[in-house]
């Protein structure tokens, strides 16, 4: 019988990858910190895009509720300092065909285009949409101008056949869904 040394028991012959994670390891200075917690938010929207537009074989986005979305709008624009709207075009059957972003504007505004979403909507065949749009300043109510925007929108699909289901304001870690609220 021969005796090991306990040590060699436990020997790799390559070095584990080490993935670094924001908060833990050795100090850093706030810049690099800033830059490494992008990369991680960066890689785990990838991720969730990639099961909202299905990519995974068992994950097939259905929106069948606006939470489903809210988690990803608040990572995407928790902190973009200027307002941006955005649409989840749905098919038929409420399945993603695509989110992208139709308008950026300042920080307390962006100016949207109903015409310009209806034609959206007719060149990706969407059969519904989720519209959404942050607030900077984190506040999450609906100013007039949002409720009047919302009614436009909404009238101006419904004569191309394109159901608007909700429109989610984010701010911050905070949300308000106008379906939730009634408003629609």
């Amino acid at each position: 019988m021969k005796c090991t040394n306990q040590m060699d028991l436990f020997s790799v012959a390559e070095p584990a990858d080490v993935y670094p994670f924001p908060g833990k390891g050795l100090a850093v200075d706030p810049g690099q910190r800033k830059k490494e917690e992008d990369a991680v938010i960066a890689e785990a929207l990838r991720i969730i895009e990639k099961r909202f537009y299905g990519k995974y074989q068992d994950f097939s986005a259905v929106f069948s509720h606006p939470h489903i979305a809210v988690d990803y709008l608040k990572m995407l624009y928790a902190t973009v300092p200027y307002e941006v709207f955005s649409v989840f075009w749905l098919d038929s059957q409420h399945r993603l065909i695509k989110h992208e972003e139709l308008f950026r504007g300042t920080l307390d505004s962006a100016s949207v285009y109903p015409r310009e979403v209806a034609r959206r909507a007719l060149e990706l065949g969407a059969g519904a949409s989720l519209i959404c749009h942050n607030h900077p300043s984190g506040y999450v109510s609906p100013s007039a101008a949002d409720r009047r925007l919302t009614q436009c929108i909404q009238e101006t699909l419904e004569l191309i056949e394109v159901k608007v289901l909700d429109h989610i304001i984010v701010g911050g870690t905070d949300h308000m869904s106008f379906a939730e609220q009634g408003l629609m």
